[in-house]
């Protein structure tokens, strides 16, 4: 080809190139026609302006593509150079490639032959721009994945011909798991990178030639071979394979069984090795068994509580990352210099390892789906995500143009003019001041957003007044420290403080404390009595926090999230002042601790559809075998939303029957769940009964029914379960299982699961007390109840408190068609004519005899229950009224709960507007008061004064139903 075609081609290009880079062009094009004999353009196999950017761009490609003029043509003529290949296709055009006649020397040297081949290929697809970021990392390591799992099972035949095949002691074969570690378990590979691999064989045991070695042996030969076909040759590496995150590094053995692998990160495994663990994948060999090994470490990467206890680990990974990047070496590394790739990882491995326990999500392995999970649990602000994601990509391009220019493993910038003209225009920058003003740019963004990670937090604690005060903790054990005469900034009574401390550091708990914990503490401390002291009721608050404190101090994580979060310890404290109740939950649940950091949803309690979401994502996360898990998951599941319920009602802005809502929700929410894996567990027991063979609950035959508070949509902090189970289904036996019952025992054992999964006692909490004294028969009856039975019996033999509490009953979970039989039994029942009389007899004695045996009475003091004109009295007028009515008016059984109920009977004329007015501001009024009384960790009575007018009006209207 001629010299002024090859110049007209270029300028097609590269209008403006400089004539340094111009002249080099210009020989390497002229070197690859000449070893192509190509004499016209046309003769290319490929695009001539792709053509023409890869001879500039990488001289690796230049230099391989003219020793050997079939590379290019090949990759054309495929068109190899213009697909995307499908997941497993390197494996298998590897596969196709070697053969298997080979021996090792012949293997390497075809699979070398095909690596830069398909490095060609994946360098000229991103190069030119054919490919995204994302399929060049998942192309190269694909393409490692393949060489690995082609050179093992190349080998392994080899290794079984003259030892035997490895087993273990039950006979089944053995086989290597290969982990691959770090961007290679990721899919994140880049063009020159080492390999990391550790190294896993299933189980021990011994091979069964006429040669017997151990399995060890066995998999320890296997491995050395496979490092040596990989190794240098002739100056050329395969890849390089580095091992050294092995259990015990270096000095430890090559390969181990994978119990001895286990033990080793359960009982030794360091935070660093937890931080190596997060991308670790298997990536050749028996891929199922890897997938169990990495499933068992699982609780060593990522705990199943929030993280915050290893703090300070992280810190010092944070700060040798600091350390390492001020060296003037690394001063233009794109990976571990300042704002180089390594931060952006950290920056999103740091909540992986914190969070991932609780939150799967962030268990993903490449690092961009983590950074978007971190925004969709609002960790982090969309604008940090999308300039870590834009930083990421562009640094991630820079690295590829880095080791694609000479397949060399470098990530520094070069200093040579020309190569750093080179990487500008391949990074699309015509002006290359403008590229590294850009990449300077990102890097300063990503170090700003890594300088901001673990931050000590709070300067202010080294001022004199946080001096002080830690002089005074670490002085409270010294028999000669007299602290009661000292003035702390905030607190009226100083010696009070003073023997709250000298409490505290008596308590065993703190006795038995770690140094780290004694540490922990110690940080702590100071802080909360400076923050405490800045509010008007310290003395009262500090008290209560010092209880919290003694409870969580053991577990370090907790001081540590306190320390680390200045927003969730001022959250605590403001709870504290307005609910000693609340910190009292928390001293039960310290999990819960975790939502003070976010005060947008704990301030905000999730509505019904948002908890059924909830739930659903909570269960994906629950293995089905677990069912101790299962109670675990569902105690936190209800102890966060009552606590997001408790904080947003002591704020202010919610209102009662808001509140009331909310925890029945909670309370439903749960229920439907217990049912529905109780009924999992019994179905997979016994069977199935007849015409329900395979359903759901949707289809089960059966509902549990809520009366009393939940029935009533009124639900407490502290309410119980008021339940009836009822089941509808042929007599008979199960079918489907070894084990079939009969019916009746069938639905018994299911309704003594849901009784045991809501009282059962977990780590985690108890959810509900169940009570079912309301069931047909009362405590004498039988668990569960046939519907029929059950009608029959509110019919011919329920009392008449019984048809009272029918009122606030409804259908809460289980099988929606008996939803509909139920409400009908309970409107049938409701609207039967009863004797006034008699009626008003039965609800009349029944109260008072209650009130009798549950009112304690005190001069001068109010009961909101049980006093006269008080909530007790309220519901007993409204269940009178409506069973008085309800037969010519049968609208007024519509509603369960006792607000509706008064409005429907005002609607209905069955009481004037003013009457039903003065009961529901009543009511709603003494239930509120009982609310914040119990959020205040005090009874149900307040001043007679404070509601006597309401509770007089509450009782005239009362007395003149009962008395007329």
């Amino acid at each position: 080809m001629s010299q002024e075609a090859i110049e007209q081609l270029i300028s097609l290009v590269f209008p403006a190139l400089p004539q340094t880079l111009y002249q080099d062009l210009q020989r390497r094009i002229q070197d690859y026609f000449s070893a192509g004999d190509i004499q016209d353009i046309s003769q290319l196999p490929v695009k001539p302006q792709d053509f023409i950017r890869m001879m500039l761009f990488s001289p690796f490609t230049a230099e391989h593509i003219t020793a050997n003029p079939l590379i290019l043509d090949r990759l054309g003529k495929s068109g190899d150079i213009d697909t995307s290949y499908d997941p497993g296709a390197f494996k298998n055009k590897l596969a196709a490639f070697i053969c298997d006649s080979h021996d090792n020397a012949g293997l390497k040297a075809r699979m070398l032959e095909f690596k830069v081949y398909e490095i060609i290929r994946i360098a000229w697809r991103d190069l030119t721009g054919a490919a995204p970021l994302s399929e060049t990392m998942a192309d190269l390591s694909d393409l490692a994945r393949a060489c690995i799992s082609c050179g093992f099972e190349q080998l392994y035949p080899g290794l079984t011909q003259k030892w035997g095949t490895p087993r273990d002691k039950d006979g089944h074969t053995q086989n290597i798991v290969v982990l691959g570690m770090g961007k290679l378990g990721a899919g994140e590979l880049n063009f020159s990178s080492d390999i990391d691999l550790i190294f896993v064989y299933p189980n021990s045991g011994q091979t069964d030639g006429d040669r017997s070695i151990s399995n060890d042996e066995f998999f320890t030969k296997l491995c050395r071979e496979f490092i040596k076909l990989f190794s240098m040759d002739n100056g050329i590496h395969f890849y390089r394979v580095d091992t050294r995150l092995r259990p015990f590094g270096d000095s430890g053995p090559l390969v181990m069984d994978a119990e001895a692998f286990e033990h080793y990160y359960q009982s030794q495994g360091r935070e660093w090795e937890r931080y190596a663990m997060i991308k670790a994948s298997p990536v050749a060999g028996d891929i199922a068994a890897g997938h169990t090994i990495i499933q068992t470490l699982k609780p060593f990467i990522f705990r199943r509580y929030l993280d915050y206890g290893s703090f300070d680990s992280f810190r010092d990974m944070k700060q040798r990352i600091t350390f390492q990047v001020k060296n003037a070496r690394l001063k233009h590394n794109i990976k571990i210099g300042s704002g180089g790739i390594r931060e952006i990882e950290f920056f999103g491995q740091l909540f992986q390892l914190i969070r991932g326990g609780v939150e799967p999500a962030l268990q993903a392995r490449p690092i961009l789906p983590v950074l978007d999970t971190l925004v969709e649990k609002k960790l982090i602000d969309k604008k940090v995500c999308d300039e870590l994601k834009q930083a990421y990509h562009f640094l991630r391009l820079v690295e590829n143009r880095l080791q694609a220019y000479q397949d060399r493993q470098t990530h520094d910038i070069p200093d040579n003019p020309v190569q750093r003209q080179i990487l500008a225009l391949s990074m699309g920058y015509v002006d290359e001041d403008a590229f590294y003003a850009e990449l300077s740019r990102i890097q300063g963004v990503v170090h700003k957003h890594f300088s901001r990670l673990l931050v000590q937090a709070d300067d202010e604690d080294k001022d004199n007044s946080g001096q002080e005060l830690k002089q005074i903790w670490d002085s409270i054990t010294d028999p000669q420290f007299q602290g009661e005469d000292l003035s702390i900034s905030g607190y009226q009574d100083t010696g009070s403080v003073v023997r709250l401390l000298k409490a505290l550091a008596a308590h065993p708990h703190t006795r038995q404390l770690s140094q780290t914990g004694r540490n922990k503490l110690s940080q702590l401390l100071p802080r909360l009595i400076k923050k405490v002291g800045e509010h008007p009721d310290a003395e009262e608050v500090m008290a209560k926090l010092i209880d919290l404190v003694t409870t969580i101090e053991r577990r370090t994580c907790y001081l540590s999230l306190l320390i680390e979060n200045k927003g969730a310890l001022d959250t605590l404290i403001v709870l504290a002042r307005k609910s000693p109740w609340i910190i009292s939950f928390l001293s039960q649940h310290p999990v819960l601790l975790d939502e003070l950091i976010y005060p947008e949803t704990l301030y905000s309690p999730p509505k019904r559809d948002m908890l059924e979401r909830e739930m659903e994502s909570l269960m994906a996360r629950v293995p089905q075998d677990d069912p101790e898990y299962l109670l675990e998951a569902l105690n936190i599941f209800r102890q966060i939303n009552t606590l997001r319920v408790a904080a947003a009602d002591v704020s202010g802005n919610f209102a009662l029957m808001k509140v009331s809502d909310h925890l029945t929700w909670i309370a439903e929410t749960i229920l439907n769940q217990v049912v529905a894996s109780s009924w999992q567990i019994v179905t997979e027991k016994y069977g199935y009964p007849k015409g329900m063979e395979g359903k759901g609950v949707e289809g089960c035959g059966f509902i549990a029914i809520a009366y009393g508070k939940v029935g009533g949509l009124e639900m407490g902090y502290k309410s119980d379960l008021d339940m009836v189970f009822i089941f509808d289904a042929e007599p008979g036996i199960t079918s489907g299982s070894e084990r079939s019952v009969d019916i009746t025992r069938f639905y018994s054992n299911l309704g003594q699961r849901i009784i045991h999964a809501l009282t059962m006692h977990t780590s985690a909490g108890t959810l509900y007390g169940a009570d079912m004294r309301l069931r047909p028969g009362g405590d004498s009856g039988t668990i569960i109840t046939h519907i029929q039975t059950y009608e029959d019996y509110l019919e011919k033999q329920a009392w008449t408190f019984e048809h009272q509490a029918l009122i606030r009953a409804r259908p809460v979970a289980g099988d929606p068609a008996l939803f509909k039989r139920f409400d009908t039994i309970r409107k049938k029942i409701l609207t039967r004519k009863r004797d006034d009389a008699i009626l008003k007899k039965e609800v009349g004695q029944m109260r008072e005899k209650m009130r009798v045996q549950r009112l304690k009475y005190e001069p001068g003091v109010f009961n909101l229950k049980q006093s006269r004109g008080g909530i007790v009295d309220i519901e007993f007028l409204v269940q009178y009224l409506v069973l008085r009515h309800a037969c010519d008016y049968p609208d007024v059984v519509e509603w369960t709960d006792n607000v509706r109920l008064l409005q429907a009977l005002s609607v209905d004329g069955l009481i004037s507007g003013e009457e039903s007015s003065i009961l529901q501001n009543a009511y709603v009024a003494m239930r509120r008061a009982m609310h914040r009384l119990t959020l205040q960790e005090r009874s149900a009575t307040v001043d007679e004064y404070l509601f006597s007018e309401q509770a007089a009006k509450v009782a005239q209207i009362y007395d003149a139903a009962f008395m007329s």
